[in-house]
């Protein structure tokens, strides 16, 4: 897999042609799809479910919560799965508890059931209390949320994830620099594989992204289409990330909060 450098702008926001963060409350507002192949990007309070969260997830997902050992974890989990569901219900027009998950081959998630609900892309991830989810109209998609960690990368683990060549380009840098960059390298290599479908079937060091934070087009062996792979606007302490397979137009970032909420 080899990264095509683009002649694109340094600047986030513009580099992804960012639209207008809005803020919907309305649980049962309906929302329009993305357009051609704009991406809608969510950004979810974990520490703020939405109202019956629970009761929102199906049986497989209620066993997994009550799986968890620490309750901080058992919430964050059914603060993600009660906005995913009830955002994607939204765009379909479907109750949040009536919708139906399948897996792919690699345990990427994906709506089934009727036709017009598995055309609807999407991709959760979260980390700590905060939480992306991507919604595409049919565009493969991935997103990833990092929380950055000031004890690492150690050693081990920058030799287990990063190329010879991101290797050399982290040593570059100043180390008070090095910890920051490696977690949106890393956030940018785990959108990559979740676009593909693979996740950590495909190993992070044969995945060249770079350390500098742009956007760019990726090439890989499993994917017929380049990969449009560009970071994102993250929550203070976070590095964040977007891949779509074969491009994708506007990234338009929406928040979902409860009602009466403006924090």
């Amino acid at each position: 897999m080899k990264t095509l450098s683009l002649p694109l702008s340094q600047q986030v926001r513009n580099a992804m042609r960012l639209g207008t963060a809005s803020r919907l409350r309305d649980p049962a507002a309906p929302l329009e799809r993305p357009h051609l192949r704009d991406v809608h990007i969510w950004e979810l309070d974990l520490r703020h479910p939405p109202a019956h969260a629970l009761d929102l997830l199906d049986a497989a997902e209620q066993e997994r919560a009550r799986r968890f050992v620490f309750a901080i974890d058992q919430t964050r989990y059914i603060a993600a799965h009660g906005w995913m569901r009830q955002i994607l219900g939204r765009y379909l027009g479907r109750a949040p508890q009536d919708l139906q998950f399948t897996s792919g081959l690699h345990g990427k998630p994906a709506l089934s059931g009727r036709k017009d609900d598995a055309s609807l892309c999407f991709n959760l991830s979260h980390s700590l209390d905060k939480a992306l989810l991507a919604v595409s109209n049919g565009l493969p998609v991935g997103v990833d949320i990092e929380a950055i960690r000031p004890d690492l990368p150690d050693s081990a683990l920058a030799t287990g994830v990063l190329t010879q060549g991101e290797l050399d380009e982290l040593a570059q840098l100043p180390p008070k620099q090095q910890t920051g960059v490696f977690f949106a390298c890393w956030a940018r290599k785990e959108a990559c594989m979740k676009a593909l479908g693979l996740g950590l079937a495909l190993e992070p060091k044969t995945l060249h992204v770079g350390m500098i934070p742009a956007r760019q087009r990726v090439l890989s062996e499993h994917a017929a289409d380049y990969i449009d792979l560009s970071p994102l606007p993250s929550p203070s302490g976070h590095a964040a990330a977007l891949a779509v397979l074969g491009g994708f137009g506007k990234a338009l970032y929406r928040q979902a909060s409860l009602p009466g909420r403006s924090d």
